[in-house]
């Protein structure tokens, strides 16, 4: 199972990458992915984007090892209304699309050769959740909480 029907957002099992983070840390990104609809005139309600049964959960000690590549490919069009997004937003959503994930999968996988071993498999762990999500919608909302 993929999507769950939006009122049962609540059974989203979560998948935690963690290398560094605390157990306790409270300040993350979650990657969701959108459940695409092909309905004239639609504006996804917040649970189609809370509805993929595995999104992502990266806490604030790790996810700081990706926001360079966020930013590498800032400043970028919302992947959904188009509106020009100057920064990459740990506070806010970030709507992302295809071809921007693209781009943070290819400055990843152009730099995992020279990633020291220890980050190397949290880097291909989340190379190989943003790529299976992305068979399935060509929208991730990363969003913040800080």
């Amino acid at each position: 199972m993929i999507w769950l029907k939006p009122s049962e957002y609540r059974k989203q099992e979560y998948i935690t990458l963690r290398l560094y983070a605390p157990p306790r840390e409270k300040i993350k990104l979650d990657f969701n992915p959108l459940k695409l609809s092909n309905e004239p005139n639609w504006n996804p309600a917040w649970e189609e984007w809370h509805c993929y049964h595995t999104p992502l959960c990266i806490y604030k000690q790790d996810y700081e090892l990706l926001i360079d590549y966020f930013n590498r490919i800032y400043p970028i069009r919302d992947a959904f209304d188009g509106t020009l997004e100057s920064f990459f937003d740990v506070t806010n959503d970030n709507w992302i699309g295809k071809d921007d994930w693209f781009r943070v999968i290819s400055g990843m996988e152009q730099d995992l050769d020279s990633i020291s071993d220890d980050k190397k498999p949290f880097f291909t762990d989340f190379l190989e959740w943003v790529k299976e999500a992305l068979n399935y919608t060509s929208i991730i909302v990363v969003e913040g909480n800080l």
